[in-house]
């Protein structure tokens, strides 16, 4: 993509979200539907990707109705920390890229400790036998209380950053010890991830690998590779960890072999050809943040060019196939699929899809907004 194609896909991606303002009001995109999308409460793991987009529409442009939006829908986000609203191991997404970010990009202390609290709670899911982070469900719940999920690696980032802003190194701790696990037992032969893997709560002993949302327990559910992929390249360069760098990078050459022609992924690269064969976007947008983020960490300067060469094309196969510039649409990616499996959201509009979409095209440009790594820690605005 040119600099001034990019530019111009930027400029869209803008003028959708400032659409969005009035049309979503108080509410939080959940799903697409159609051209639109089915909008809800602050009450399910994905809201914060509005905010999000938001913040990045306001690091591109510096115009303050992205800003203002932004900050006050904060208030939300303290409303259902403080009243235990889906409270699960996405506390990590939710609280990112709402309090770090606002904190990030203007200096709000109240941001900041709203963050910090977050990452209070998000650690007190974690079992010290098997040293995980549960995923879902109540602690102790005998049916989710031993979960752990490959997503978990892109809640960890919250855990790092409080680390470093109040200097108490248990967040870290905690996150780099999850990591290690994930690393230990959702990675299989062949460069491979599970989506779950089950312990026994009680002792920590390891029981086994599971799907949640891909085709079957064994097979490559795309959109967990690519979570796989950017929070493993993530907390290599938080912890300076080198098997965890290793087994990202592993893990995006892998990710790279499964495409198709089209450099779209499919919902699961191991789906049989009688099953649906959907595509999963936004599983394409999340590998290649996670493939520019390797592209500034590793030290092999033609692994770093191959990883940023890659990247670039996977953001031109989907601006070219999948970015919705009509403005009636509510959503930016098409073709982005929640739960296959279970026929919900299959090829739509989804939050996490528009974000992911949108940071890919902010790290093409060469801008430095960083929400989740290292790049930007410092506020950019006040004290």
């Amino acid at each position: 993509m040119e600099n001034t194609q990019l530019n111009t896909t930027l400029r869209q991606a803008v003028e959708q979200i400032r659409r969005d303002i009035p049309r979503f009001g108080d509410l939080y995109p959940h799903n697409g539907d159609g051209m639109t999308y089915v909008l809800t409460e602050n009450n399910h793991w994905m809201t914060s990707f509005w905010l999000g987009q938001l913040w990045l529409a306001y690091a591109i442009t510096g115009e303050d109705i992205f800003r203002a939006e932004a900050q006050r829908r904060l208030a939300s986000f303290d409303h259902r920390l403080v009243n235990r609203i889906d409270e699960s191991h996405d506390l990590g997404f939710l609280y990112t890229l709402s309090a770090r970010a606002q904190w990030q990009m203007t200096g709000d202390p109240a941001a900041r400790q709203l963050g910090i609290d977050a990452a209070d709670r998000l650690i007190t899911r974690f079992h010290p036998k098997g040293e995980y982070i549960q995923a879902w469900g109540v602690m102790n719940d005998p049916v989710e209380g031993g979960r752990m999920i490959v997503d978990c690696l892109m809640n960890l980032p919250l855990l790092f950053w409080a680390s470093y802003e109040s200097g108490d190194p248990k967040y870290g701790d905690i996150a780099t010890k999850h990591a290690r696990t994930t690393l230990r037992y959702l990675v299989r032969d062949g460069n491979r991830t599970y989506h779950t893997f089950f312990f026994n709560q009680d002792t920590g002993e390891p029981i086994g690998g599971k799907t949640a949302q891909g085709f079957a327990d064994d097979s490559l559910w795309s959109r967990g590779q690519a979570w796989a992929i950017y929070g493993f390249a993530l907390a290599a360069e938080w912890t300076d960890e080198p098997a965890f760098l290793d087994i990202a990078c592993r893990l995006a050459e892998q990710f790279w072999k499964e495409l198709g022609d089209d450099l779209i992924p499919l919902w699961d690269f191991r789906v049989p050809p009688d099953g649906p064969q959907k595509r999963d976007s936004s599983a394409g947008a999340i590998a290649a943040c996670g493939m520019f983020k390797l592209a500034t960490i590793v030290q092999d300067a033609a692994l770093a060019t191959g990883f940023k060469t890659h990247a670039e094309q996977m953001t031109r196969s989907l601006t070219q196939s999948c970015f919705e510039t009509s403005p009636e649409a509510w959503g930016l990616l098409r073709d982005s699929s929640y739960n296959v499996a279970a026929n919900r959201a299959v090829e739509q509009f989804m939050p996490f899809g528009d974000y992911y979409y949108l940071e890919s095209l902010v790290m093409m440009s060469g801008k430095t907004v960083d929400f989740w790594g290292k790049a930007s820690l410092r506020p950019v605005e006040g004290t």
